[in-house]
């Protein structure tokens, strides 16, 4: 017995065998459903891959021999077929980052799966053919996953197949052998592409040469096959730098192929591998730099010609090399454009166009401008991802670096108008940086018109996210230049389109801008850039920089708006540099000019100066000794002024604007340090105001649609009116007869303005006051006013008889009395009175009976029409009292009615008429 414990006998041998394959297809089975149900790398574990390399490699052993007496070959043919299958289609679906211990899973199983089958063949040609092809299959499989062991046992395989196949040709038609030494083909490629993996050159030109003399059996995959081959030993040799060798097999590669570049058969990956060879040989063949390789180069590219991007740039090599003095750029250009027509996009083939725009460009700036704006345009309604801001840099470069003229960049301007999006902003920064250099250069050279040209183009759309700072230095740089060619109306589409924190951010840029506005008299642009200067820190001298400049325009609103932006900064409190109240002055004086001219946004300006005054005044600013900014002759400035420009347009300006002058001159009046020299004058000044404002006021009041300014209006009112009020009897005192007569009318038509406010405010309680105050007046038309204003107010009932009341008694002791307006008043009180009160209307009855008996002998008589309205009432109303069963309330009433149609001077017309009806309602005349 051996010393390893085996059996000598053949018998012994092949039981041991026939188990190993039983064993090996059982574990194949098993491997089948593990990987059918568990497809995923969890299964996977180096004990598996130890497993399934244990039968391979058992396998590898014995399986060149045949023996039926140990299993039958159907069963393990089955398995085999079941394995490759599997593995075929999961290496098929496997990711290409799939974990490397899965592929190796399905590798070792396809070659388990081989050796299961090769064992399980039979010798009938069929039979052959398929082992054949799977051999090839499973020996390419271990070379690419170094298996070197199995690779070489499987291929012997092949070869045996290989030997018996040819045996096989004599009995085959013209396809079958076709067929046949195309997988012999196929068998040398995989021993040349071994041999090359074993760095063994020699024995693959060997292997290359057998495949070459088949090669009237080639088709296109089979070519294709051995193209890639020799193409992978060519590349091989160019990364070790040994040129000849590559060339050599390069060639091969490319002959090859030849015979079917042309066919439509020709597969995508082999259109692209034969296009990598003939870049790789026309490469490398152009390096040598010698006239023979450039020639051969040339006639590889003729040979190979296709409409490609490949073919295209490997013939603008050739022309950029061609050894002779004159470069050719028409042709070249042409070239780049053919290509651009039929250009398809990805990262390699943009950056090779770009880098032969460029070669172009230095030998013809003008040529390589006119490429690549044609390049851009092929793309500027695309997704480039990245390329269109390359493009568009070096494009700025290219202008930027030659001589530029008007019209060039003019040309580059429209180029980008066709771009839709804006670049990125690292982009747009490197664009405008590039641009700013030679704007800056023209600009000192006095070229104002290059210069400016330069910032329209900096300034493009497709630059707006560039870095702000530059985008507000090419902003200002714009402005400049069209002030120095004294165009400032050119400079209004920059100022137009830029951005809005270039304009409210930057203040040098707004300055610049006011200077712009003003120049071409845009009065809102200007009011927007004095907008921006104002909101900037450094204000002051910006500010005074806009006012000077105004001036010098003639445009008063323009200065005044600047003195107005400087004061809203100076917030009435730093005395330096500017002295606060002559800078008011001068706004006040610059705006009366232009409300002089009949302007009312103008006259509400000077209404808000005289308001800025107040605000300073409310603030007490002081000097740097402590001593106050407006002394008493600044005071009296503002006030008077204040006071003569209200009154001497009271029949011009807004009513509102009079009130508020008015009110400005009574508030800053209220800063008069105590003076009794000038007490009574300012004090005099003081309540005219206030009359003036209360009496400007009460139309205003009237006509007010809206319902909360109404009641703020008829409140101010009553606020003068309480002021004047407190200060009037102050002031009499110190008046002559005539002065102190006006002043009480005054006074009386205040208090009948401020009877109305109340009444307006629903403020009742308010009115009898108001009415005792009146009385001290002696002014019938106060009255009458009250009267009237109490008449159409929805006063209550309670409120419209009591005051009514008080203000005909009123009136009635007053000389000149009215017999018209005190039977009017009178009629309405009894109105009033019977929706409230029977017994008080019965006794404003008696009272107005009793009172038009006592005039009918004074010649003051009760109107008539007033007596009949009160009788027609009160027997109406006796009526409703019959019509209710209120016998005795109906008798009164009708008794009153018939003692007031007495005092009728009618005849007796209208007693006699009444009576009648009297009696038809069952009533008793005699009694009354």
């Amino acid at each position: 017995m051996p010393a390893d414990g085996s059996s000598n006998h053949p018998t012994d041998s092949s039981d041991r065998k026939g188990r190993r394959v039983d064993a090996a297809a059982e574990f194949a089975g098993d491997l089948c459903q593990l990987l059918s149900s568990n497809p995923n790398d969890a299964t996977v574990t180096d004990e598996l891959i130890e497993h399934i390399s244990k039968h391979a490699e058992k396998l590898r052993l014995i399986q060149q021999t045949r023996n039926h007496s140990f299993t039958s070959d159907s069963v393990v043919d089955a398995r085999g077929t079941q394995l490759w299958n599997l593995c075929t289609r999961l290496r098929q679906d496997c990711e290409p980052a799939a974990e490397e211990r899965s592929s190796r899973v399905l590798v070792l199983g396809r070659v388990l799966a081989f050796y299961l089958l090769a064992i399980a063949a039979r010798s009938s040609a069929k039979s052959t053919i398929r082992l054949m092809k799977l051999s090839l299959k499973a020996a390419k499989d271990c070379i690419d996953n170094s298996g070197p062991i199995h690779a070489k046992s499987i291929l012997e395989k092949a070869a045996g197949c290989k030997k018996r196949l040819q045996d096989l040709t004599m009995k085959l038609n013209e396809d079958e052998v076709g067929d046949i030494k195309r997988l012999e083909i196929e068998y040398y490629t995989l021993r040349t592409y071994m041999a090359f993996r074993e760095q063994n050159l020699e024995l693959a030109e060997h292997m290359c040469t057998k495949a070459e003399e088949l090669r009237q059996f080639l088709d296109v995959k089979s070519a294709e096959k051995l193209a890639d081959v020799l193409y992978e030993i060519g590349k091989a040799r160019l990364a070790d730098n040994d040129g000849s060798v590559a060339i050599k097999w390069l060639k091969k590669a490319l002959d090859v192929m030849h015979d079917h570049q042309k066919s439509e058969a020709l597969s995508g990956e082999g259109t692209e591998l034969r296009l990598a060879l003939l870049q790789a040989l026309v490469t490398k063949l152009l390096s040598l730099n010698t006239p023979e390789a450039y020639a051969e180069a040339q006639d590889y590219v003729t040979l190979h010609e296709c409409n490609h991007i490949v073919v295209d740039l490997l013939q603008l090599e050739i022309l950029r090399k061609a050894p002779c003095l004159t470069f050719n750029s028409e042709r070249y250009a042409d070239r780049l454009l053919g290509m651009i027509e039929n250009f398809k996009f990805s990262h390699a083939s943009c950056k090779l166009m770009l880098h032969h725009i460029r070669k172009l460009h230095e030998k013809s700036p003008t040529a390589g401008c006119q490429v690549l704006d044609a390049f851009i345009l092929q793309f500027c309604d695309s997704e480039t991802d990245g390329w269109m801001e390359k493009l568009v840099i070096a494009r700025i470069f290219m202008i930027t670096n030659q001589r530029e003229t008007v019209e060039s960049i003019t040309a580059v301007h429209s180029l980008l108008s066709e771009i839709l999006e804006p670049l990125r902003a690292d982009a747009a920064t490197a664009a405008q940086t590039l641009i700013w250099k030679q704007l800056e250069a023209n600009f000192g050279q006095g070229d104002y018109e290059l210069a400016e040209n330069w910032c329209q183009l900096a300034l493009h759309k497709v630059f707006r996210n560039g870095s702000p700072s530059n985008i507000a230095k090419l902003e200002r740089k714009g402005i400049l230049c069209a002030l120095a060619r004294e165009s400032p109306e050119s400079a209004v589409p920059l100022i137009r389109d830029m951005a809005e924190g270039s304009l409210m951010k930057q203040p040098l840029t707004a300055y610049l801008s006011f200077k712009v506005a003003i120049r071409i008299k845009n009065r809102d642009l200007a009011a927007k850039c004095l907008e921006a200067v104002g909101s900037s820190p450094e204000h002051i001298n910006y500010l005074g920089a806009c006012i000077s400049e105004a001036q010098q325009a003639g445009d008063i609103a323009c200065a005044v708006a600047a003195l107005r932006k400087l004061l809203d900064k100076y917030d009435y409190k730093e005395p330096d540099p500017i002295h606060l109240p002559a800078l008011l002055r001068s706004q006040i004086r610059l705006l009366h000019i232009l409300a002089e001219n009949g302007d009312e946004d103008f006259v509400q300006n000077l209404c808000e100066a005289f308001d800025a005054v107040v605000t300073a005044l409310e603030r007490n600013p002081r000097d740097s000794h402590g001593a106050r900014l407006f002394n008493i002759d600044e005071l009296d400035w503002f006030s008077r002024n204040a006071y003569n420009l209200a009154l001497s347009h009271t029949k011009i300006w807004d009513l509102r604007c009079i009130g508020r002058m008015l009110t400005a001159c009574v508030k800053i009046i209220s800063h008069f340090p105590p003076d009794p020299e000038s007490q009574v004058e300012v004090g005099l000044k003081a309540l005219f105001s206030r009359f003036m404002i209360a009496s400007g006021l009460v139309p205003l009041a009237r006509a007010q649609d809206d319902v909360q300014a109404q009641v703020q209006d008829y409140r101010l009112i009553r606020e003068h009116v309480a002021a004047f009020d407190t200060q009037v009897a102050e002031f009499l005192q110190h008046l002559d007869e005539q002065s102190r007569s006006d002043m009480v009318r005054k006074y009386a038509t205040l208090l009948a303005f401020d009877f109305e406010a109340a009444a307006c405010l629903g403020q009742w309680g308010d009115l009898g006051g108001i009415v005792q105050k009146a009385a001290a007046c002696h002014s019938v038309a106060a009255y009458q006013a009250m009267a009237d204003c109490l008449i159409r107010a929805q006063a209550p009932r309670e409120v419209l008889h009591t005051m009514l009341r008080n203000i005909v008694n009123e009136i009635g002791i007053l000389e000149n009395f009215d017999a018209v307006k005190l039977a009017k008043y009178t009629r309405c009180l009894f109105q009033g009175a019977l929706e409230i009160d029977d017994e008080l209307a019965v006794k404003l009855l008696e009272e107005t009976c009793t009172k038009a008996r006592g005039r009918q002998n004074t010649g003051l008589h009760w109107p008539e029409e007033e007596l009949q309205w009160m009788v027609a009432t009160a027997f109406n109303h006796a009526v409703d009292c019959h019509a209710d069963y209120n016998i005795e309330k109906a008798q009164d009433w009708a008794t009153k009615a018939l003692d007031l149609a007495g005092c009728c001077e009618d005849g007796g017309v209208l007693a006699r008429d009444l009576r009648g009806k009297i009696l038809s309602l069952g009533l008793d005349v005699d009694a009354m």
